[in-house]
């Protein structure tokens, strides 16, 4: 017999299939952990709905990924994730920079600082969930205000390995993924 609890997420899930959020593919396989107690990939909340994670080869569901879990401060968050979110910033961020400069230096310059506000909160809270894989305080991300050295202390921290199995923060991503970074 099914609970109210698991019908609840699986419309969740549902909802967020019919949005374009996840796949046919991980709403089946979420469906199914949760009708048959089976453990589930990462179950990353956002605004109250699970955001399955990507599988393993798919780069650009790992880029995206911090946007979906835009203002999540909590859990933890892989290598990957962070890294694979770092490149998709640059890229957009680089394109929006040649087009700038095509049509318009200020354009560009104007386009560039909305790109950046639009992804200052979710690159806050990856790095915020990188600290919690290592087990430190998401506080660490106040490093960020140390001017010139302090984004290379925060890279410098993105690169530790993050702690093996479940720490206060949650489960290891990588072993909910199925999948090494």
């Amino acid at each position: 017999m099914i609970n109210d609890e698991a019908l609840k997420r699986i419309e969740t899930l549902h909802r967020m299939k019919q949005d374009g959020v996840i796949t046919e593919e991980d709403f089946e396989k979420s469906k199914a952990s949760i009708l048959h107690g089976q453990p589930q990939r990462r179950a990353a909340t956002v605004s109250g709905m699970t955001v399955p994670a990507p599988q393993s080869n798919d780069a650009l569901q790992w880029m995206l990924m911090p946007l979906r879990r835009y203002a999540d401060f909590e859990g933890r968050s892989s290598r990957k994730e962070f890294w694979m979110f770092l490149l998709f910033t640059n890229l957009v961020a680089a394109a929006l920079f040649v087009f700038g400069a095509i049509v318009s230096p200020d354009l560009g310059i104007g386009l560039l600082a909305l790109g950046f506000l639009g992804v200052l909160v979710p690159f806050i809270s990856v790095q915020v969930r990188r600290f919690h894989d290592q087990g430190k305080s998401g506080w660490f991300a106040l490093f960020n205000l140390i001017p010139y050295v302090g984004i290379i202390v925060i890279l410098i921290f993105m690169l530790i390995e993050g702690t093996v199995g479940d720490n206060e923060y949650g489960s290891d991503p990588k072993m909910e993924n199925g999948n090494a970074e």
